[in-house]
């Protein structure tokens, strides 16, 4: 299982780029279900569509089930099937229109 926690309020502080969780706030915890061995990687893919922001969770994972999550929610979208070994790595391209995984498995 994955388990994220979000912030219900973020900030972003003076010149920094990245998002600063506010102490006013409180952390929302969001069990994702569905791996069945330890994760290797997580990766986060923010991108911007329509004027709306949307973020992605590809995870990498010892039971050769990459999936995709959406990020806000822990919503399953999808998983990769087809690895023979176990999964250690994942990558979304920019655009989070394209998954790259890497595993243990060797090819004939």
């Amino acid at each position: 299982n994955i388990l994220l926690c979000l912030s219900e309020s973020t900030t972003m502080a003076p010149a920094t780029p990245e998002p600063i969780a506010s102490t006013k706030g409180r952390q929302i915890p969001i069990v994702c279900p569905g791996h069945t061995r330890p994760l290797a990687e997580l990766q986060f893919r923010s991108v911007h569509e329509n004027d709306e922001k949307r973020t992605f969770l590809v995870s990498a994972c010892h039971d050769k089930m990459p999936m995709l999550r959406d990020a806000a929610t822990g919503d399953w979208i999808g998983t990769f099937a087809g690895h023979k070994g176990a999964v250690w790595s994942c990558r979304l391209d920019p655009a989070a229109l394209l998954a790259g995984t890497a595993s243990g498995e060797r090819l004939s």
